[in-house]
């Protein structure tokens, strides 16, 4: 019978699907996998939320998430976590778009504040795209804010069974997050 095992090596380049484990100070050990191969580096996605957070203090995704509570959060807390080896390689931590998790389409179009960017060959499957949080499914959030006409409070999430959905800014939601691990 065929088995696939997976094993820890050493490698000089990563490949899509190819797992790193992050030990982060004060949150716990998390693994993350690679989405994309870059110029500049290896686009990396946690495989679960790190913490549970509101995008905003208040109910409102006013400046978007560049200005948001959570940015804040993950440049002042988050980011002083990771070890100062893999730290002084990352760059943009952040969370992900609709379109790296979803792509683009009606929900997109009506709905969601646009982005440029394209899947991760790894969310097509819905079981990619689902989080855990203290071994519960977990909603989490997206960069992306509803539209004016839509909502002034809301922002892209992904529900526990991995489907696109939006919810008020200040309700806590799972984070996680996404890095460019530059080489």
């Amino acid at each position: 019978m065929k088995v696939l095992r997976m094993r820890e090596i050493e490698v000089k380049n990563y490949r899509i699907g190819d797992q790193i484990v992050i030990p982060l100070a004060e949150f716990g050990e998390f693994t993350a996998t690679a989405q994309k191969i870059t110029d500049k580096g290896t686009l990396f996605l946690f495989d679960d939320c790190v913490e549970k957070q509101p995008m905003n203090k208040k109910a409102t995704n006013e400046g978007g998430f560049e200005k948001s509570d959570l940015k804040k959060w993950i440049d002042d807390v988050l980011l002083p976590a990771f070890p100062d080896n893999l730290r002084s390689k990352i760059e943009n931590l952040t969370i992900p778009t609709y379109g790296q998790i979803f792509g683009h389409g009606d929900y997109f179009d009506n709905a969601i504040e646009p982005d440029n960017d394209e899947q991760f060959p790894l969310m097509t499957k819905r079981k990619k795209r689902i989080a855990d949080f203290e071994n519960d499914y977990e909603w989490y959030w997206l960069q992306n804010a509803t539209k004016k006409g839509l909502t002034a409070a809301c922002f892209a999430d992904v529900d526990g069974d991995g489907a696109a959905d939006y919810g008020n800014a200040s309700f806590p939601r799972g984070v996680r997050p996404v890095f460019l691990l530059v080489d």
